[in-house]
């Protein structure tokens, strides 16, 4: 049970591990003048990025939102942000997962029932609240967009889903959950209503969802 926890906490780390190249440069230096000089990339540009890309989406939509405008509140050159991310969209979606809340690693569950519950619990938080939005925004602009729609499963589904499936297989494992039912399609149903509440009636994905909800998921996947 050790082992399958800290494989829960390496596979729910993986939202927020990026590969940073750090320097000293000043945000507010010509940074379209450093690109063609081949300068390497700024970490105070990049956290100036998301910054102002949080900032921003308090009250523009994804869908509103551009590059220019997150170049110009950020006090640096689009060739800067281009350095970072190849589109808007994974510039949204590593903003969301900078924000301090969504940084916070889940305890460590006693069991897998209890890893299960924990995800479902903490995916049900992020999206009943403005983020939930934002996410609802990237998930529809995906629909249209294949770029933005493999960086939002990369960036956002897979790790969500990945945590969530190994702790399925587990417990399938340790007798937890019923044997004869596919993982994959288990975390579907798990899943299902979360974003369905989401996308057609957000209203009702509130604290007495979340206080309920988990618990009630996993007793209809228990053995």
């Amino acid at each position: 049970m050790a082992q399958a926890a800290l494989k829960l906490a390496e596979v729910q780390e993986q939202v927020y591990e990026k590969d940073i190249m750090q320097d000293n440069e000043d945000p507010n230096t010509d940074e379209e003048s450093n690109a063609r000089k081949g300068r390497p990339r700024s970490e105070k540009s990049r956290k100036a990025i998301l910054k102002a890309t949080n900032s921003l989406l308090l009250y523009t939509s994804v869908q509103d939102l551009s590059i220019e405008a997150i170049a110009k509140k950020a006090k640096v050159g689009k060739t800067t942000i281009y350095r970072w991310w190849p589109n808007k969209t994974a510039v949204v979606m590593d903003a969301l997962m900078s924000q301090p809340g969504l940084q916070k690693p889940l305890p460590t569950p006693s069991n897998n029932a209890d890893a299960v519950r924990m995800q479902l619990d903490k995916l049900i938080h992020l999206l009943d609240s403005k983020n939930g939005e934002i996410i609802a925004q990237l998930f529809s602009e995906a629909q249209s967009d294949d770029k933005a729609k493999e960086i939002f499963e990369s960036n956002f589904l897979a790790p969500l889903i990945d945590a969530i499936e190994y702790s399925v297989e587990q417990g399938q494992v340790d007798g937890e959950f019923r044997k004869q039912m596919d993982p994959k399609m288990t975390v579907d149903i798990l899943c299902g209503p979360v974003f369905f509440r989401l996308m057609s009636h957000s209203q009702d994905l509130d604290g007495s969802f979340r206080e309920n909800y988990p618990a009630e998921a996993v007793r209809l996947i228990s053995a």
